[in-house]
């Protein structure tokens, strides 16, 4: 447990997680007249919970004060303990409309989830032992959270009093559908989450769509996430993991050139049409069954990127696509 004031009311709260990105960071705002708000909560699990009651006893608090939990994303790592703290203090819970099946239905959304990833991980052409593999650590990851109670709706152009300051929201979608960021003019603090982390290229993930909807290309909403995010003037980016950043122009213009050279790589591969998983393979070697996923998912987000780019084109062979390089088109690094 580490708790570094951020500004006057608000407090960065580090937790410990099972996962490989290592700790997340958590932000408690404390201002006056307003609820005691939790920016995302960490993992469901005891390490995490004790952490968090340790930090927060040093603040002055107890979970049973929290009146409000803002939640970034519906990933594990940055809500799992959501549900549980709504039960000790009755707290309200605010996030992203996208994410409200996955923490008001948490099973029968995982559920959902799970076909849909089977699905892609067969049209990528992911053997059956390597697609079994995926899904036997995925259902372990199902203990790491839990359902949450109504979810209030956050997204784009509404203002959040916290920390004794007005909030600007922005839905910075790519890392996720439902990813949002909180913007502070006076200050000119960022709170960036999972969408700008200074040590880590976030993976810009393929999710399935709600119902009726189309799936998202991730990377083409990340880049266009990242030019937004360009245009802020920020002092300082507190993220989801990690140390925060100071430059976040320098970052963000590292993280496209990074894209456009992972992209440039995979066109070059597509000497022959090619699966997702055999792009995978090439380029990243063996790896674990999380981390094939991952690979998986950055590699189909390229590509997704390079088709709108009319570079590449999927090409399907019964249940499986393979993609190839369209004629004539150039690599252009930069």
């Amino acid at each position: 447990m580490c708790v570094t004031t951020v500004a006057p009311y608000l407090h960065q709260i580090v937790l410990p997680t099972p996962f490989a990105v290592g700790p997340v960071n958590v932000y408690l705002a404390d201002g006056e007249g307003e609820p005691l708000t939790l920016i995302d909560t960490g993992p469901r699990t005891d390490e995490a919970r004790a952490a968090l009651v340790q930090a927060l006893s040093a603040l002055g608090y107890t979970l049973a004060d929290v009146g409000r939990v803002v939640i970034t994303h519906a990933h594990a790592d940055h809500y799992g303990l959501a549900g549980d703290i709504a039960a000790v203090s009755g707290a309200t819970v605010w996030a992203h409309p996208r994410n409200r099946a996955a923490l008001e239905r948490y099973g029968p959304e995982r559920r959902r989830r799970r076909a849909f990833y089977e699905q892609v991980l067969i049209e990528a052409g992911v053997p059956p032992e390597v697609r079994e593999a995926i899904s036997r650590v995925s259902r372990g990851y199902s203990r790491f959270a839990t359902a949450v109670p109504a979810v209030q709706p956050l997204g784009e152009g509404d203002r959040l009093t916290m920390a004794g300051l007005e909030w600007r929201v922005y839905a910075m979608p790519g890392h996720t559908g439902g990813l949002v960021c909180f913007y502070q003019p006076d200050s000119r603090l960022f709170l960036s989450s999972d969408h700008l982390l200074r040590d880590i290229s976030s993976n810009p993930l393929f999710e399935p769509p709600p119902p009726g909807q189309a799936r998202r290309r991730a990377l083409v909403e990340y880049v266009a996430s990242l030019e937004r995010t360009l245009e802020l003037d920020i002092a300082a980016v507190w993220p989801g993991h990690g140390a925060p950043v100071y430059d976040h122009r320098a970052l963000i213009r590292q993280r496209l050139a990074f894209h456009r050279r992972r992209a440039d790589r995979i066109a070059a591969a597509l000497g022959e049409a090619k699966t997702v998983f055999e792009l995978s393979c090439a380029l990243l070697g063996e790896l674990e069954p999380m981390e094939r996923f991952l690979s998986i998912s950055e590699v189909l987000a390229h590509l997704e990127w390079l088709e709108v780019q009319g570079r590449v084109r999927p090409l399907r062979e019964g249940g499986v696509v393979r993609w190839q390089a369209r004629p004539g088109r150039s690599i252009i690094s930069a």
